[in-house]
């Protein structure tokens, strides 16, 4: 004997709408993978022969290299989640289940580090760059936060578009809100007796 869970609404992810929606939402993504490789495929004399360089590190100081990684994967771990979610959970159907959202999350998160991990193996073989676990850990940070930000940012979008304040992500409504509105339906009912 199987147990099926419930499914949602099907989700189109083709049709005259799909180019449309992976140029609005994939094709970010490979934009800031490419300029992640562009940047890693630099040599380190090229990198700090840059003209942007000098104003850079003046600014950031010795900051310059950890900051510049938080920043490309902050970005590449938001832009994946906002395209997983533009997927899975289309801004048309119903709010979305919170242990859903959040695994989705996950994997952009995870998806952000293993691309760090492939851009670390990857300068392995440029000439004067090297592979430092310090990258990839500020890498794995700055995905993280960049999701955790989009996430949320998401989440209070959904929940204002479907109306329905009182309800939480997936569909459920808190005591509260279903508490006031009994309340303010008693109320109406007894003025109606007057």
């Amino acid at each position: 004997m199987s147990i099926k869970a419930p499914q949602g609404p099907p989700v189109q992810t083709a049709g005259p709408n799909a180019g449309l929606r992976f140029m609005r939402y994939g094709f970010p993504v490979f934009l800031v993978m490419a300029a992640i490789f562009a940047v890693s495929q630099m040599s380190a004399d090229a990198v700090n022969d840059a003209p942007s360089s000098g104003f850079l590190t003046a600014l950031f100081g010795q900051f310059i290299d950890e900051i510049a990684h938080f920043s490309e994967y902050f970005v590449l771990s938001g832009l994946t989640l906002r395209w997983i979610l533009a997927v899975k959970a289309p801004p048309g159907a119903a709010l979305p289940d919170i242990a859903l959202v959040r695994s989705l999350a996950l994997i952009a998160v995870g998806l952000a580090i293993l691309y760090g991990v492939s851009d670390e193996a990857h300068q392995w073989f440029i000439d004067g760059r090297s592979v430092e676990l310090a990258d990839l850990l500020v890498d794995g940070i700055g995905a993280t936060a960049g999701a955790t930000i989009y996430l949320s940012i998401y989440l209070l979008w959904r929940v204002r578009k479907s109306g329905s304040h009182g309800r939480q992500p997936g569909g459920r409504r808190n005591d509260r809100a279903t508490t006031e509105q009994t309340s303010n339906t008693t109320v109406t009912q007894g003025r109606g007796d007057d």
